[in-house]
């Protein structure tokens, strides 16, 4: 399964002089939350994000006027505020291998580039997509979702996931992660093999688990 199948092709971009409150506006516009950033050849230079947007915001404590506000976030360009050189794949890159560099690095969106030029963006959104196609929906299966979950400080966490499942008589047929973006640990998927998973949630949850959505 390959990053092409699962990217946004020809994504929205911004150039490095791009003013920040115009990225604001595509951003709403557009209900995206990254903006590659490219250089007058195409090549991708950097990313922009709510986030950096709204760390380059002055603080409501500040005791700048409107105005002032204003006008100084007139002044900030793009550049001033994404994250440069970002990791970037390939459009043959194979999904399963984003997903470990996403791991690895605490990355939730890869600009996708060949021969030099930005072709698609690869996000979370998209990664989620085709890791839930790998796991497999079919009949006779539920995928378990866990939130914030810390796999770093507990090492044992996915034995004890598989625990109890697997106490329940339901085998597991796969478990994967990926870094939580807007909170502390890892996103948790299961695979099992049933279709009534009710009982397996409330163990969970009686275990300490957070069940996503």
């Amino acid at each position: 399964m390959k990053v092409k199948n699962w990217m946004t092709p020809d994504p929205v971009t911004v150039t490095p002089d791009t003013p920040l409150m115009d990225a604001q506006k595509i951003m709403s516009d557009k209900g995206i939350r990254r903006l590659p950033v490219v250089d007058k050849s195409g090549r991708v230079v950097g990313i922009v994000t709510q986030r950096n947007i709204i760390e380059a915001s002055p603080s409501e404590a500040t005791t700048l006027s409107v105005y002032e506000l204003n006008y100084l976030l007139s002044k900030l360009t793009v550049d001033k505020v994404m994250s440069k050189d970002p990791v970037v794949v390939s459009p043959d890159d194979l999904v399963m291998e984003v997903i470990q560099i996403g791991q690895e690095r605490g990355i939730g969106a890869f600009p996708v580039v060949e021969d030099g030029k930005l072709v698609g963006i690869a996000t979370e959104t998209e990664i989620i997509k085709a890791m839930i196609q790998i796991l497999g929906t079919r009949p006779g299966r539920s995928v378990i979702t866990l939130e914030n979950v810390d796999l770093e400080g507990n090492l044992g966490a996915v034995s004890r996931i598989a625990s109890i499942i697997e106490k329940r008589g339901v085998p597991v047929a796969a478990i994967f992660s990926l870094p939580h973006r807007s909170g502390p640990g890892s996103r948790v998927y299961i695979r099992v093999r049933t279709e009534q998973p009710a009982n397996l949630l409330g163990d969970l949850v009686n275990a300490g688990f957070k069940i996503g959505e």
